[in-house]
């Protein structure tokens, strides 16, 4: 007898087939492309979120500013008056040319004879209601918002209101 020169059908069976292989690597393809439509919405959530973040903490700091200011000298000092901050929302100096502000706080206070809070009536002279907008301006350059642009308003401008309080010692 002759015995058969064809390899025996169990040594093949370790492999995969050229077919397996490229359906494995569509698979692959398919999932890697979602991934990386999924970057630019992340990149973007984390970049307003810095933003909200940076905003809050200049407005904290304007706020924190006027209530240690003189009671007399806030409307002077700081009604109407926009003030700039860097990209860390660190204060610019007025007198700095150097630098070019990335946010813009604008301090707003309520010019009405007496304030509502709840039931209770406070007179000018001893509440204040103050808004600050803070706006986000990247590299000094004012952001143009097409209407109907956001849903919910400019992500880039951001407006706080606070209660401040009298809290200068009278005789």
């Amino acid at each position: 007898m002759k015995k058969s020169t064809s390899p025996s059908p169990s040594l093949f069976k370790g492999g995969f087939t050229l077919a397996e292989v490229m359906i494995a690597m569509g698979i692959v393809a398919s999932v890697m492309v979602a991934l990386l439509g999924m970057i630019p919405l992340g990149v973007r959530q984390v970049r307003e979120a810095t933003n909200l973040t940076i905003s809050g903490r200049i407005a904290q700091e304007v706020i924190s500013n006027i209530q240690q200011s003189n009671w007399k000298d806030i409307e002077k000092t700081f009604d109407g008056k926009t003030f700039e901050f860097d990209h860390e929302g660190f204060l610019i100096r007025p007198d700095s040319k150097e630098q070019t502000g990335t946010y813009e706080a604008r301090v707003t206070l309520t010019n009405s004879t007496t304030i509502n809070f709840g039931q209770t009536e406070y007179p000018k002279d001893t509440l204040r209601k103050v808004l600050i907008t803070v706006e986000y301006t990247p590299d000094g350059m004012k952001i143009v918002v097409r209407p109907n642009q956001y849903k919910n308003g400019n992500p880039n401008i951001q407006n706080y209101n606070f209660y401040v309080a009298n809290q200068n010692k009278t005789k």
